[in-house]
């Protein structure tokens, strides 16, 4: 393109220089006085001449002319045009890079933008698409707000946790989903953030659809415009409920612990108050039953007669039986807080198993009440013998209780089963009901509690039982019938007292 240029310069500069030199020619000739033939025919035909000069010229200019509208103008303009297009923001313009060198390099250069500014547009578009995709997608709850309260955008999260669809969110005022306790505490932190632009870790609760309400942590970002002015914002907003609900647990727990402490503390002076009162109740007993046995001796305090000795027992009987029920009291205390000492060593069981079925058979026969021990083997053990016997004593003296004369039956015995000595004491009483099975060893309970029961007793029996085998190893248990029997069993391990 550059050569066909040079050819039209080169044709046009002939042209001018001939039409210049024949114009030079005709002026000198008419200077001249006298012409030869020649010269006069030459200035005949001079007008032909500058006539084809001037056709020449014409249709040299007219190339020029064609050239520099076919090759510069018209690239220039349609270069214009594609810039038009680019600033409208028409990116998929054709730019063709013809014309001369110039304007093909200018065709070059825009073609080469409008490929950076294609682009940079899929570059912002994907990351445009990112973000809306986040902000869709993700976990927290996010909304857009105008500088006039109205929600221009929220995620699925939001919406959903609100009980919402996010078209139904979009365009109302945020106060709608505040909980009407904070809804002046939000209003008034909405309007600092106008003045101020800061708007961080506000606690604010939230009403959904429903009406139930959940706290939340709101932090904002701010959105503005091109020339840095806010328009608006976007909250983060971070669901609380589980940290309130581990702080409430917490402070539940505090509250908790602080009441149980208080009545461990209750518990400690109780029992410290029982213990002393047992002990000071017992103190008086001892002059009362040293009398008692004093009176009953005709040569020390002079004779009673049958009447006078009567009330002497009376009184003698009963004073024993408070000094057992405080025994009771304070043997429970001591095993409660575990000052119980046991002095272990090795005895024959069913030897104790004799001893108790003799002891109790005069008060069976009394009470015509079939007593039967069923022991059979010879069992030895290692542990407390009295307080093995005390334990069985206690379950007899229940048993005797509760079982109707006549026809009443009572067994004890003992056997080995798995490692351990098993004592047992059966009868056929009125049985326990089941209703008042889960209590039977809690500390003064009574099946009949009424001012009219026909049974006396503490109700601290069974937790002594409890408390002694434990102390030694071991467990006890119960099976019972409601109307027709009763059987008490407590086992007691072998071999880990032999260790001990």
């Amino acid at each position: 393109m550059r050569i066909g240029l040079q050819i039209v310069i080169v044709l046009l500069s002939f042209a001018y220089i001939v039409a210049a030199i024949g114009y030079v020619l005709l002026v000198q000739l008419n200077k001249v006085d006298t012409l030869t033939e020649e010269t006069e025919k030459l200035i005949k035909n001079s007008p032909q001449i500058i006539y084809l000069d001037i056709f020449i010229f014409i249709v040299m200019t007219g190339s020029l002319i064609f050239f520099v509208i076919r090759f510069i103008t018209n690239p220039v303009r349609k270069l214009r045009d594609a810039a038009d297009k680019i600033v409208r923001g028409d990116l998929n313009v054709k730019i063709s890079p013809k014309g001369t060198d110039e304007v093909r390099d200018l065709a070059i250069s825009f073609k080469s933008m409008v490929n950076a500014l294609r682009k940079g547009e899929e570059l912002q578009s994907a990351a445009a698409a990112k973000y809306k995709n986040f902000y869709d997608r993700t976990p927290g709850l996010y909304r857009t707000v105008s500088l006039d309260g109205i929600i221009a955008d929220c995620n699925k999260s939001y919406a959903e946790r609100l009980g919402y669809t996010v078209e139904e969110v979009i365009g109302t005022h945020y106060n709608k989903y505040t909980a009407p306790k904070d809804v002046q505490a939000l209003t008034h932190s909405f309007e600092t953030w106008k003045m101020t632009g800061i708007f961080k870790n506000i606690e604010i609760w939230l009403r959904t659809k429903d009406g139930s309400t959940f706290p939340t942590l709101f932090t904002v970002n701010n959105l503005y415009d091109e020339k840095g002015n806010v328009i608006g914002c976007t909250a983060i907003i971070k669901d609380i409920s589980e940290i309130y609900e581990t702080r409430n647990k917490l402070e539940k727990d505090a509250i908790m612990k602080l009441q149980f402490t208080e009545i461990k503390n209750m518990e400690k002076l109780k029992d410290e108050f029982a213990s002393m009162m047992t002990h000071e109740l017992k103190t008086p007993l001892a002059p009362i039953m040293g009398h008692c046995e004093m009176l009953k001796e005709p040569a020390l305090l002079g004779n009673l007669n049958q009447i006078q000795l009567d009330s002497i027992d009376k009184i003698h009987q009963n004073a024993l039986r408070l000094e057992r029920l405080i025994g009771d009291v304070m043997l429970a205390q001591r095993l409660e807080v575990g000052q119980m000492n046991f002095d272990k060593q090795k005895f024959e069981v069913t030897k104790l198993m004799n001893e108790a079925y003799n002891d109790y058979s005069q008060v069976m026969k009394e009470n015509q009440i079939k007593f039967v021990n069923s022991t059979q083997e010879n069992l030895s053990l290692w542990s407390d013998k009295n307080r093995v016997r005390q334990v069985i004593d206690n379950l007899i003296q229940n048993a005797i209780d509760f079982t109707s004369k006549n026809d009443g039956m009572i067994e004890i015995g003992a056997r080995s089963e798995d490692s351990k000595i098993v004592f047992y004491i059966k009868d056929n009483g009125i049985g326990i009901p089941k209703d008042a099975q889960f209590n039977m060893f809690k500390k003064f309970y009574q099946v009949d509690a009424s001012h009219r029961r026909k049974h006396s007793g503490t109700g601290l029996g069974l937790v002594i039982c409890k408390g002694i085998i434990e102390g030694l190893g071991g467990e006890i248990k119960f099976e019972s019938e409601s109307g027709k029997s009763t059987i008490f069993y407590f086992s007691i391990p072998v071999e880990v007292f032999w260790k001990n």
